[in-house]
This record gives C-alpha cells, sequence and structure tokens, in this order.
C-alpha cells in the first residue's frame, strides 16, 4: 500500500486543522496517520463482541487475526464503544498536522484538543449539560484507550514484522475545555513510517447507534485513499465481502444467521445497506467486478450466494484531488 502524502503534512493544532476561518473554507478530510496496527482497532466494538477476561489479573483480550488487543483492568472501564473510536481518530489526525510524515528528526507525541470543537465537530450542542456529559464520556474512553496494549504482525516487503505490546497512550488528560494526550512514542513512530488515508470529517458526527457506519465509511475512505488503487482504477471500488469481514464485530456471519433465526435479509444485507445509506458523503450502488452497475433484473434474482460476490462502486463527495501529485510520483 502507497501514501498520498510524501512530503511534511501540514503544520498546526487542532483547531487550526479543524475549524478554519470560515465554514465554507472547512476541508471535508483531513490527513490522518494510519497502519495495519490501528485500522484494526477501529474494528473492535465491546458493545457487539464479548472479550476474553482473564479472572485473575483482569486483562481483556481482543483477537483478529494477527492483531491483538490487550486491555488492563477491563471490568473497570466503560469498554471500548464508538466515541472512543471517534477521540482515537481525532487524536491521530492532529498527530499527523504535528509530525513529519517519514521524516527524520524529533516526534511531536503531544496533542491538545479544544473540548468545543471536538463537540462542534461531533454534532454535539454545546449546552451546559452537553458538555458536561461529553466531558465524563471523554474521560471515560481516555482511560480505555490509556489501558489498551497492541500486538499485531504486519508484512513489509518480503518482511514479516512483530509489534508486541504497543500502548496507544502514555498520558492523558481533560482540564479546562482543553482534552490533552501523549501518545507512546513506540505508536508515534510507527504511524509517522506507516501510511496516511484521507478521512472523512463527517464521521466524527455518525449516528453511534449503528456502529457499522462508522466502520464502513471509514473503510471506503481508506480504500479510496491508497496510491496503488487510484492508479490501477479499482479505488472506487470494493467488494461486499470485504466490508463485511471489517464488520464482522457488528455484523453476523451468514454461518451465525443460519443457525439461529435464519433471517440473512433482516440481519446482513439490511445492516449494510442502511450503513452506507447513512453516510451522506457517499454514494454507491451494486456492481460487478468491473465496476459495471448492476440492473434491476439482476438485484431482483438473487441469493445470498450471488449477493457475497456483489461489489460496491461508490464516491466520495469532495474528496481531496489527488491528480497533481500521483502524476508527479510516476
Amino acid at each position: 500500500m502507497n501514501n498520498p502524502i510524501k512530503a511534511k503534512l501540514p503544520p498546526g493544532n487542532f483547531l487550526e486543522h479543524f475549524t478554519p476561518a470560515t465554514e465554507l473554507e472547512q476541508p471535508p478530510f483531513s490527513p490522518m496517520l494510519q497502519g495495519t496496527g490501528s485500522n484494526k482497532l477501529s474494528q473492535i466494538s465491546a458493545r457487539a463482541t464479548v472479550p476474553d477476561v482473564d479472572a485473575i489479573t483482569g486483562v481483556a483480550t481482543f483477537t483478529l487475526e494477527d492483531w491483538e488487543l490487550q486491555m488492563d483492568n477491563y471490568n473497570a472501564t466503560k469498554g471500548i464503544r464508538p466515541s472512543t473510536h471517534k477521540l482515537f481518530n481525532a487524536c491521530v489526525i492532529a498527530l499527523t498536522a504535528n509530525n513529519h510524515y517519514r521524516g527524520s528528526g524529533g516526534l511531536e507525541t503531544t496533542v491538545t484538543l479544544p473540548l468545543e470543537e471536538y463537540m462542534k465537530l461531533c454534532g454535539i450542542p454545546l449546552t451546559k449539560p452537553s458538555k458536561d456529559k461529553t466531558r465524563r464520556r471523554i474521560q471515560e474512553d481516555l482511560e480505555t484507550l490509556f489501558l489498551c496494549r497492541l500486538s499485531w504482525k504486519e508484512k513489509k516487503g518480503k518482511k514479516t514484522e512483530d509489534f508486541s505490546d504497543v500502548r496507544i497512550l502514555s498520558s492523558k488528560e481533560i482540564r479546562n475545555g482543553i482534552i490533552r494526550i501523549g501518545f507512546s512514542p513506540e505508536i508515534t513512530r510507527y504511524l509517522v513510517g506507516a501510511y496516511v488515508m484521507q478521512f472523512p470529517k463527517a464521521l466524527f458526527a455518525a449516528d453511534e447507534r449503528n456502529y457499522s457506519t462508522f466502520i464502513i465509511g471509514r473503510k471506503l475512505a481508506l480504500h479510496y485513499s491508497m496510491d496503488s488503487n487510484q492508479k490501477k482504477g479499482t479505488a472506487n471500488i470494493i467488494s461486499v465481502k470485504t466490508l463485511l469481514a471489517e464488520c464482522r464485530q457488528t455484523i453476523p456471519s451468514y454461518e451465525q444467521v443460519i443457525n439461529s433465526d435464519k433471517r440473512v435479509g433482516d440481519r446482513i444485507v439490511k445492516p449494510l445497506e442502511d450503513a452506507l445509506n447513512a453516510l451522506d458523503f457517499v454514494t454507491w450502488e451494486y456492481a460487478n467486478s468491473k465496476g459495471v452497475p448492476l440492473t434491476d433484473e439482476q438485484l431482483a434474482d438473487t441469493n445470498y450466494a450471488d449477493f457475497i460476490h456483489f461489489y460496491i462502486r461508490f464516491a466520495l463527495k469532495d474528496f481531496p484531488d489527488q491528480t497533481a501529485r500521483l502524476s508527479a510520483k510516476m
């Protein structure tokens, strides 16, 4: 996977990155450092998945293939929830703005996020009750992230790198209306040397009752951000199978549904379509592997064996133009 940015990322703090002078100037996407280690985290939802909790140590473990999340003192936390992911991604965007992508020199591990600006981004009204509730939730989410350790394997060329017990945060606080966190040096070094995607800021206001919306919106933006997909002309097409695999924690598998109430349409197809339809910056349609839209007749005569081999052809509204940069790389 290649990167959409090769130079130093735009400098600035959270305020400058998220709240330009006028609403008209506000960019709908922001550069965000990402890699396997952080991307798999977005799939975890404690509301949908019961982790393996050690009865003696209290450590909870979530596992996805060659990726593992361990959380200390799990039962004393609120667990990983949609608001946790929103806060994490907002912090990584701020981290991205403060560091040189794949540059030499020191790392800036500390970021600050004004509470009110973060609330605006998430579509939360700036009333005192809302501020108090949001402040408590952020404190809970910071504590959750602070207790997390990531371990994973990642292919780089012909080699496979092992990352073990990488903490996400080394410090955190919210005081005087400012969220301040310190990323661990290890996760900062990893992210600065990994990749970059364009993150859709509309996802911060996504309805948290259907977490698949956030997962799918992030996956579509990540897929579209990959230089390799842009060059091959496949950036705007992704398989249904890939999206369902991304939502494995929130949408049940075919086997799970068949072994229970057998309502495949209601429990798999509809949740996927509802999540896609909830993304107001995305237009989409079913297509074949070549990106050719499926006809009404093809869609009407469909069973799950057909559906799982469908593709989603999509467009992202106001995605940053990458033409000049990609041409310069060729």
